[in-house]
């Protein structure tokens, strides 16, 4: 990659129904009330998403590869609904730096689909750090905040959503906020 070329930061994802938005927006709200004096940086919640794949900065030239490269992987699967849980942390033990996540059920398809994705863009050149894959929705980053599994309010609510669609996506610091778009969808 020339040192010239512009660049952009992406990742392939999926995307939450709206009524799946608006549940987590009410549990990240009601979260943020029980915990207003900790220094936690929370998540907009347009930027809710489940991250397939990471892949990082790339030349604006690669988005059609990239594509492409969805649709080679998915092109055999089909829609399939996925179970979203309470808020939990991660890492467990909360000793590293820390998520407030919402955890989602590493069903047969969606298990299938990251693999897919995965070994297709490895293949293709691109390169993951090597670690398991846990599917979930970041609602929160504790900084150095402590919070405790046992602190956190258990509805114990499945909520479902159905994915039909896989997306890549941008991502960038504006003004200190993260902002999260769609750049390309394919579907399943």
């Amino acid at each position: 990659m020339s040192g010239d070329q512009e660049t952009i930061r992406v990742f392939v994802a999926l995307s939450l129904s709206d009524d799946v938005m608006a549940y987590l927006k009410q549990r990240s709200e009601a979260l943020q009330d029980q915990f207003t004096t900790l220094n936690i940086r929370w998540v907009p919640y347009e930027n809710y998403h489940i991250t397939l794949n990471f892949i990082g900065n790339v030349p604006l030239t690669d988005l059609d590869r990239l594509e492409t490269l969805i649709r080679e992987a998915v092109v055999d699967l089909k829609g399939f609904e996925i179970n979203l849980g309470d808020a939990t942390l991660f890492p467990p033990d909360n000793e590293k730096k820390g998520v407030l996540i919402t955890a989602v059920e590493n069903s047969d398809p969606l298990k299938t689909l990251q693999k897919k994705l995965y070994q297709k863009f490895c293949e293709a050149g691109y390169q993951f750090v090597d670690r398991p894959y846990r599917p979930h929705v970041t609602l929160a980053r504790l900084r150095r905040a402590k919070v405790l599994e046992d602190d956190l309010a258990k509805t114990g609510e499945i909520t479902k959503t159905a994915i039909s669609h896989v997306h890549l996506y941008y991502t960038e610091k504006r003004d200190g906020r993260v902002y999260n778009g769609i750049l390309r969808s394919v579907a399943l």
